[in-house]
């Protein structure tokens, strides 16, 4: 628990600020986005994107991604073996990572990864300062081609009404928020990025069919979870579905 607080503390001391801490900082944000954009691989195959956002007190990376890539949106187990890889090509070196958060309202996850002190990381800002047009892009490994960019159009913040069907399937969608921006089946998890506000400000978490108007967690619900890591172990999580329980110990 002392882990978990000064990692609680360190993340919201980052997220406050409005710039990187990151000390050699690119002139290019979307740069230093694509250099914080890992592939999250489990059993050996690939599963779903992230974004690095900060270190722990030991100095491991803190790795954002949704919390459907970590514990299954069905039974709620969750992986067990993970691996992240930050390369173009989905090709190493690799970091063994393990659930360090998971949220009990919004589809986001926190998964802690060994090593790799040398990954960027990118700042995250709410995303109410955005209008509607502004550009934004993602980078994320959209069926498993590689790490890919992304440009489109922010919306707003919010989806003012979500058919019923997805939130009866997807609760954790309850807050989510357009943008008209290409995802597809593996981006889900990574980050959607503004140039303007040099910050991440949401998580792509899903798409619809039709076309490119599709779902993210919007910053300010990753600033909520970020501010309540005491209220999302993945010890409590556990006690909340005992009957899909991940092993108490790590294959680390």
């Amino acid at each position: 628990m002392k882990k978990l607080l000064a990692l609680l503390a360190l993340l919201t001391l980052a997220a406050s600020i409005s710039i990187t801490s990151w000390q050699s900082k690119p002139a290019n944000f979307e740069a230093q986005a694509q250099r914080a954009t890992g592939a999250i691989f489990v059993m050996g195959r690939f599963n779903c994107s992230g974004t690095e956002i900060g270190k722990t007190p030991t100095g491991n990376g803190v790795f954002l991604t949704a919390r459907h890539c970590v514990a299954d949106p069905e039974t709620d187990k969750i992986n067990e073996q993970m691996e992240v890889t930050f390369s173009a090509n989905e090709g190493g070196p690799f970091y063994l990572a393990r659930p360090l958060a998971i949220s009990s309202t919004d589809d986001l996850a926190l998964l802690e990864l060994y090593n790799g002190a040398d990954i960027p990381m990118v700042p995250i800002k709410a995303q109410w300062s955005l209008r509607s047009g502004d550009s934004i892009f993602n980078v994320s490994y959209p069926l498993g081609t590689g790490k890919e960019v992304f440009h489109g159009e922010f919306i707003q913040g919010r989806f003012p009404l979500l058919p019923a069907d997805y939130l009866s399937q997807m609760p954790t969608w309850t807050y989510s928020m357009p943008v008209n921006l290409t995802i597809a089946h593996g981006s889900s998890g990574s980050g959607v990025f503004s140039s303007k506000e040099r910050a991440l400000i949401g998580v792509a978490v899903g798409t619809f069919e039709e076309g490119s108007y599709n779902l993210a967690i919007p910053s300010d619900r990753v600033l909520y979870f970020l501010n309540h890591l005491q209220d999302s172990t993945v010890e409590k999580f556990k006690q909340a579905h005992p009957e899909h329980v991940a092993p108490d110990e790590w294959p680390f």
